[in-house]
């Protein structure tokens, strides 16, 4: 595998890991009532923390892949001289702050006793997503137009993260709306998801076609480009993402009520898919890390 690929896979792990984190923790302890919260994230708690763990070893994952790009490969992957230069670059000033999160992250994942840990939770999460904003493609400008770029990015990431992330625990959710000592509760939660869930949808559109504007400074019309390409392909794939909650919001659930059983299965069939498509857009923007946008 070479360190391109190595890198593309790693960064996919760590944003997918931290957008759940940080979907985990406001779907379960911001948008579910204060005693369905902690029923919630007793049930995601080990879902938390594996994502936890990978976050936990992508970030210094693409410290030791930077290290080996701007080394001599795969032999200084392990050298810490080369870590310490790495961390002397644009790159590695915002990862200190990063690895800093990450470890903080860890550890108040594993404090299970403390009474704030969720919103703890929620804030380093919260941190280590805005950080990303700071590097890559958003940092390629600088003055006010770099501001707006990296602003711009960070609503993009924090939106792209509440649609994506709170998936897996909506699908815990619905889990719930089958017993009826709880399911008054479980309803109120989905119904604040999905009353923000426009708002998000909207923002990461939005969001999207600021970015596409600023970095290309004109529409992906040029598929000879690879970066276009795929850009075109990320865009059609958040469209059907759309789709898909469209149809799930205004068509299955609606029908709920009626024949209960075999619309929960379509709509977790159907969130399922609206999730692993939301995977293959987070390969995706991975992948344009790599590239120049041209």
């Amino acid at each position: 595998m070479s360190l391109t690929a190595l890198f593309v896979l790693c960064r996919f792990a760590h944003f997918a890991s931290l957008m759940q984190i940080f979907g985990l923790s406001v779907f379960c302890s911001l948008l579910a009532p204060a005693g369905f919260s902690a029923m919630l994230l007793r049930k995601n708690q080990t879902l938390m923390m594996w994502f936890g763990a990978v976050a936990a070893v992508t970030s210094v994952g693409m410290l030791s892949i930077q290290a080996m790009l701007m080394g001599n490969g795969w032999s200084d992957g392990l050298n810490l001289n080369v870590w310490l230069l790495v961390l002397t670059t644009t790159f590695g000033e915002v990862w200190r702050w990063h690895l800093l999160l990450t470890a903080a992250l860890m550890l108040v994942l594993l404090m299970d006793w403390l009474s704030v840990r969720n919103l703890l939770v929620f804030l380093c999460s919260l941190g280590l997503l805005l950080s990303q904003a700071l590097i890559g493609h958003a940092a390629m400008h600088d003055g006010m137009l770099g501001l707006i770029h990296r602003l711009n990015h960070m609503v993009h990431l924090l939106s792209a993260a509440y649609w994506f992330g709170c998936l897996l625990p909506l699908l815990a959710c619905m889990y719930y709306t089958r017993k009826p000592e709880l399911r008054p509760f479980a309803i109120a939660t989905l119904i604040r998801f999905s009353t923000w869930g426009h708002a998000a949808v909207a923002l990461v559109i939005l969001t999207g076609i600021v970015n596409t504007a600023i970095v290309l400074q004109r529409w992906p019309t040029e598929l000879t480009s690879l970066y276009q390409c795929l850009l075109v392909i990320k865009i059609l794939l958040v469209g059907i993402m759309a789709a898909v909650a469209v149809y799930n919001r205004y068509r299955l659930v609606p029908l709920m009520g009626k024949d209960s059983g075999h619309t929960e299965r379509r709509f977790v069939l159907m969130t399922w898919i609206e999730w692993g498509l939301a995977l293959l857009v987070l390969l995706l923007v991975s992948l344009f890390a790599t590239l120049a946008p041209r």
